[in-house]
């Protein structure tokens, strides 16, 4: 598999004395004014092979903060790659189609082959319009997606790949499905249509916070298992035998009488709500060392930290100690924390210059679809049609940190 190194040599010796990345690929730059200057740069470097990389990102309006962070992220690839044959040209997507297209014109004007962005799905409406060009967008979603187009986030399929091996390797088999009712239903009806993991069952449940816990009672079948508890307690209550009074003192601690007829449980949401819904399943007195809890990519939320409930939540995710190096070099450079997704900015720039670097400076896209993959900072991934299949680790939530587990 190819891998990424780092082959200036004043960059490794800064890297050592600052404990910086030792994974990725040929990302050693320093972007200055220069890289801004395009006409100036191309008419001094007029005999020298350009690797001419579009940017399109909102850099303006209500995601301009996003845009920012990635284009941060870029520079910060391109400072660690430190080639003056590089320039970038950072243009506005304004987080829509039509400006996202116009921007791609004036590549298509510029020659450019390759643009990193845009960063919604939504900007690719019109882009499929402009064949010469190849778009390496951040959205997660991968159907629908233009041809001349590749999803680079973290996406669903990757996602199931990795709990998928992780159910095969600790024995798991009797899993229920749950996500909110009209919403991520294109990721439930995606992962259940599959035939990589085979679900017990498949639930929906409501959007309202208030009405979660009722739903989780249903599927629990927690007041049945309650009412179970309270007839076997009045049985024993008539009993004058010592096991019978060794058993109702147990009894009298619990909540419910019975298991669960389901052994793990992976919930398709985020943030308060998926809160919600593992402190209903608390509740309704399923514990999660008993039946294991999946969630999808959650980016390391630490939140979850001050939540009992959720303890032990599994979710496949990508390398996290790289992640962790990147937000403390990015934080170094901007003297600001990044946004966390933007660590594949750094990525997709690197990429590029890898393929672009080992074709004797000479971009190429079909170079993108290496079959051997390659090894970026936020882990191994391969480019398979228009998604990037990314090998996920499984992490869990554990004493107020993130443990990964295979």
């Amino acid at each position: 598999m190819p891998k990424l190194h780092f082959i200036i040599h004043k960059v490794i010796k800064f890297m050592k004395k600052n404990f910086i990345f030792l994974i990725i690929t040929y990302l050693l730059f320093t972007i200055n004014s220069s890289a801004f200057s395009q006409n100036s740069n191309e008419n001094n470097l007029n005999n020298e092979k350009l690797l001419k990389i579009g940017v399109l990102l909102p850099l303006t309006g209500e995601f301009r903060s996003v845009g920012q962070s990635f284009l941060k992220a870029i520079q910060l690839a391109l400072q660690d790659v430190s080639n003056d044959n590089i320039i970038i040209y950072p243009k506005d997507s304004k987080a829509n189609p039509i400006d996202a297209y116009n921007s791609a014109k004036e590549f298509e004007k510029l020659g450019i082959q390759i643009v990193i962005g845009p960063v919604f799905y939504e900007s690719l409406e019109k882009l499929n319009e402009i064949s010469g060009i190849t778009f390496i967008s951040f959205t997660n979603k991968t159907k629908k997606i233009p041809k001349n187009a590749i999803a680079f986030g973290v996406n669903i399929e990757s996602q199931i790949n990795a709990i998928k091996k992780y159910f095969d390797k600790v024995n798991i088999s009797k899993t229920i499905l749950l996500s909110p009712k009209n919403e991520f239903g294109y990721q439930s009806e995606s992962i259940s249509k599959k035939d990589k993991l085979k679900f017990y069952r498949t639930y929906s449940y409501d959007e309202n916070p208030k009405k979660i816990t009722g739903d989780i009672e249903k599927i629990t079948k927690y007041r049945e298992r309650k009412k179970d508890l309270e007839r076997r307690i009045k049985i024993l209550e008539k009993s004058d035998l010592y096991k019978h009074k060794q058993e109702l003192k147990k009894l009298e601690q619990m909540h419910t009488l019975g298991k669960v007829n389901f052994d793990s449980v992976v919930v398709i949401d985020f943030g308060e709500r998926l809160k919600s819904v593992l402190t209903s399943f608390k509740f309704s007195d399923v514990p999660s060392d008993e039946v294991n809890f999946f969630t999808v990519n959650q980016w390391f939320d630490e939140t979850f930290f001050a939540e009992n409930a959720m303890q032990n939540l599994h979710f496949p995710s990508i390398d996290l100690e790289n992640l962790e190096k990147f937000n403390e070099k990015y934080f170094r450079v901007y003297n600001e924390k990044p946004n966390k997704v933007s660590i594949l900015a750094y990525d997709a720039l690197g990429l590029i210059y890898y393929c672009w670097f080992n074709n004797n400076s000479e971009f190429k896209t079909n170079q993108l679809y290496n079959k051997d993959g390659f090894k970026g900072l936020h882990g191994e991934f391969v480019i398979v049609e228009n998604f990037s299949e990314q090998k996920l680790q499984i992490y869990k939530v554990t004493e107020k940190k993130f443990e990964k587990v295979n």
